[in-house]
């Protein structure tokens, strides 16, 4: 059985255009002046009557499957829906059209930041990750040496992750989402923040925790 089913699914967004010409400013005063009120139910009206919608589909008809212990790529163009797919898979938004499972714990990884409390410190965002979860503190701490091991930010450990540099950031994302054994991970573009060396180290992680 799949550990990620995706069937038809479409996310679409409506777009509002605001249409018009430009005024020069001598005539915009000039009308304000000379009747305020009249001046301000005319722009109301040119406000309603004139903005345009238009509907824009990020994604349409999407159907994949993924099984468990296979890495997959999503590739494509700046615009093509990589991010809102990713979005859609870890519930931050709703598709419009379609239906997805997901089978075990999703760990996700997609933008510099996310799912760490800036006020905390490294060492309580790790605890609070795994929380969150559904890890005991007894198995946190079981995993915890190695995740701070492999994020190579010792040091900072009990540092406001607010003060963290992005590739920090980064580093200790990957390594709680790594460690703390998801049965589905999800990465976006997120990685590229972090130098050559630790991108090779993720990918190493990654196809470590595949064959679990």
């Amino acid at each position: 059985m799949p550990i990620i089913e995706v069937k038809n699914i479409s996310k679409k967004y409506n777009i509002t255009h605001q249409q018009g010409g430009y005024v020069a400013l001598r005539d915009v005063l000039t009308n304000v002046f000379k009747n305020p009120f009249q001046f301000a139910k005319n722009k109301a009206k040119q406000a309603i009557g004139k903005a345009g919608k238009e509907e824009f589909w990020a994604l349409k008809d999407i159907n994949f499957s993924v099984e468990q212990g296979e890495i997959i790529g999503i590739i494509g163009p700046n615009g093509a829906g990589k991010s809102t797919l990713l979005k859609i898979l870890t519930q931050i938004t709703p598709p419009t059209t379609g239906e997805i499972k997901m089978r075990g714990k999703v760990a996700s990884l997609l933008e510099v930041g996310t799912g760490f409390h800036p006020e905390l410190t490294g060492r309580e965002n790790i605890f609070l990750n795994g929380a969150i979860m559904g890890m005991t503190k007894k198995e946190i701490n079981a995993k915890f040496n190695d995740i701070v091991e492999f994020s190579g930010i010792e040091k900072f450990l009990d540092t406001p992750v607010k003060r963290y540099s992005s590739g920090m950031h980064v580093r200790l994302a990957f390594s709680v989402a790594a460690h703390l054994e998801p049965d589905i991970l999800l990465i976006d573009e997120v990685l590229a923040v972090g130098d050559a060396d630790f991108q090779k180290k993720c990918l190493g992680k990654m196809e470590e925790v595949t064959k679990k």
